[in-house]
């Protein structure tokens, strides 16, 4: 069910199953900004003094746009018109992502994977793994994992913890070389440690793997170059959308034969290029922007147009994201995260940052690595011997259990 409410002259549905609102982020060309939509109700509009390259979506109520030219970070706030943060890099973010609890963002810069901490500024690990440049990251749905994918035709996916605990490391959980041509998307499912990871490159191919396991479980073919993937929370349907003007789709359900060339129909056709696409209406619609400047809906089970209202707006990036509850204020409130994004590891920055991820403290002393590691050590020991005593404990209620039945059933047979 879903209730129209009217806030400061917008017409906001909310769903009531869910308490959330669902509402798509459009990038346009620098003179017009980033807009606010829901439905045909425009929203807001974030005025910029750079032209934007990406978009992505800082939880709870952030956005966070990268500097096409210039290595900087925006941020705002969805009910607010201005821009509420600026961050300063060390290099141009080729690619950047948040992390689910909104306190890490992992940024992109030439053939590195830099990891922040927002609330206190620190930098927490550079790492690398490719020799050429970084062109996606995402972070998985618990936020245990974090995928980069390069022009290198790599996909390494990192354990966040490791890289947290051990910033020397540098090692990733699994590498992915299955791809003979560069990274163009990546897409985590739900499920965390089993979910499925989705992986498109240039090579005219997608690949879904087993994170579990690493386990490359399909490989699936299309006829052209796919530049971006849209996957439905269902993850039963596939959208592989091309370099040029097509949109392919495949069902997970009943997946097509080794040769899916031949197989596979055009989904969409557009008359022009497509430069973004997302999928919006809780998956029952896909929002494609063209190189013409038309931003087009089409029904993501039918392939049909449907009406829309948004015309020569020269969409440059459009995301579509679920927030809880949606309410437009004219008050300037200030980001909550106001430190600068450091450029240099120090061991007083890691050890900050994970007393902070890990237990609160309104004192934190700095100690040596030993030390840190010792403690760490000792508090995972300390957790297993419970985890231990705890199983130990339930296996002695279940063997009782098991004896009485055993005991009674006997004494039944004997007396029968």
């Amino acid at each position: 069910a879903v209730v129209s409410t009217q806030t400061s002259g917008y017409f906001i549905q909310t769903n009531l199953r869910t308490g959330m609102v669902e509402i798509t982020l459009l990038l346009t060309e620098n003179k017009l900004g980033v807009h606010a939509l829901q439905n045909t109700n425009k929203l807001g509009k974030f005025k910029v003094h750079e032209a934007l390259s990406k978009l992505s979506f800082l939880p709870p109520h952030y956005m966070v746009g990268s500097a096409l030219k210039k290595p900087l970070l925006y941020v705002w706030n969805v009910s607010q018109d201005s821009s509420v943060q600026k961050y300063v890099l060390p290099g141009l973010a080729l690619c950047f992502a948040a992390s689910p609890c909104g306190l890490y963002i992992a940024v992109g810069c030439d053939n590195r994977v830099m990891f922040w901490h927002l609330p206190t500024g620190q930098l927490i690990n550079s790492v690398s793994n490719h020799y050429q440049k970084v062109t996606s990251l995402v972070w998985s749905s618990d936020g245990r994992y974090v995928v980069s994918g390069g022009h290198d035709n790599t996909v390494n996916v990192w354990e966040f913890c490791k890289i947290v605990y051990e910033p020397s490391s540098g090692s990733t959980l699994y590498t992915f070389t299955d791809h003979s041509m560069p990274v163009s998307d990546l897409h985590c499912g739900y499920g965390g440690f089993k979910s499925r990871l989705f992986t498109s490159s240039l090579d005219c191919t997608c690949n879904i793997y087993e994170m579990s396991t690493g386990k490359l479980m399909v490989t699936l073919e299309f006829p052209a170059p796919i530049s971006r993937l849209l996957i439905n929370r269902m993850e039963n349907f596939v959208y592989g959308v091309t370099v040029s003007t097509e949109v392919y789709r495949v069902s997970l359900m009943s997946p097509p034969n080794a040769d899916v060339s031949k197989e596979m129909k055009v989904f969409i056709r557009c008359n022009d290029k497509i430069t973004t696409s997302c999928l919006a209406d809780n998956d029952s619609s896909i929002l494609i922007g063209t190189s013409s400047g038309d931003l087009l809906k089409y029904s993501s089970s039918s392939g049909q147009i449907l009406p829309f209202a948004y015309k020569n707006i020269s969409a440059d990036d459009v995301i579509n994201v679920n927030l809880p509850g949606y309410k437009r204020n004219d008050k300037h409130e200030q980001f909550p995260y106001q430190q600068p994004l450091q450029r240099s590891i120090t061991i007083a920055g890691v050890l900050d940052t994970c007393t902070i991820s890990l237990k609160p403290s309104p004192q934190t002393s700095i100690i040596s690595d030993s030390d840190f590691l010792a403690l760490v050590k000792e508090a995972v020991a300390e957790d297993q011997k419970e985890n231990t005593g705890e199983l130990r404990a339930q296996i002695g209620e279940l063997t009782g259990l098991s004896e009485q039945l055993i005991a009674f059933t006997t004494q039944k047979f004997l007396k029968s």
